[in-house]
């Protein structure tokens, strides 16, 4: 009888015991659950890197998200930054910026949304190039097979070597046939023709290179006389 006793107020002990350790635990969560589940600002939805001249530029879809007042995209490991405004979303609406001053090479970038109480996204990664010196290096005057004068005709014929992928055509400056200066952009391709153009005064030549196909910043050779 007297085991029995104590067996009941052990027991007894421990069940309340367990009450106030869960009671205690309550109190440690109840004040999160009373000001329910924190909600976290939209993504940046559908980032794109487009590469430039020591440059990029990010752009990146709208976030449906009424509450976003600002961005900040990292990059170099989050060691730099910088803030872009938030605004209110807009069918097919997208954010453009810039990041300039970038040394030649390739970047991850992160970009973040922020709300007023300065809670923070998931972040949206994407990765992309800045080209400069050793690029524009790379790159010449395509090569001319022939070329044909027609001081007649006011004409310029040029049969050009091969195609190069990054090459988009040549910039052309001349003396027109009314004897005033003149520019002209040719598109890529096998040969080129000017009319209207006084071959009997120099002609200049150069041409034209994107390092990407989308790239924003063309490179451009030194002017060439032919």
């Amino acid at each position: 009888m007297q085991l029995l006793k104590h067996i009941k107020y052990g027991m007894a002990g421990l069940l309340l015991l367990m009450i106030v350790a869960c009671d205690k635990d309550y109190y440690q969560y109840e004040k999160y659950i009373n000001k329910g589940p924190i909600v976290y600002p939209g993504r940046a939805d559908s980032v794109v890197i487009l590469a430039g001249k020591e440059r990029v530029q990010l752009r990146w879809a709208v976030p449906s998200d009424l509450n976003i007042v600002n961005y900040k995209v990292f990059w170099n490991f989050g060691t730099d930054s910088l803030s872009v405004p938030g605004r209110t979303p807009a069918t097919g609406d997208s954010i453009k910026i810039f990041v300039a001053n970038l040394a030649e090479g390739s970047y991850s970038f992160a970009v973040h949304s922020y709300d007023a109480g300065g809670r923070r996204s998931v972040g949206s990664q994407a990765f992309g190039n800045a080209y400069g010196s050793i690029f524009a290096s790379t790159v010449y005057n395509r090569p001319i097979r022939t070329i044909k004068k027609d001081a007649v005709a006011s004409r310029l014929e040029v049969a050009w070597v091969g195609l190069d992928a990054k090459c988009i055509g040549t910039e052309w400056q001349y003396t027109g046939v009314d004897g005033g200066a003149a520019r002209l952009f040719s598109p890529i391709g096998d040969s080129t023709i000017i009319t209207g153009c006084n071959v009997a005064q120099p002609i200049s030549y150069r041409s034209l290179f994107l390092p990407e196909t989308k790239a924003i910043d063309t490179f451009f050779t030194e002017l060439k006389s032919l």
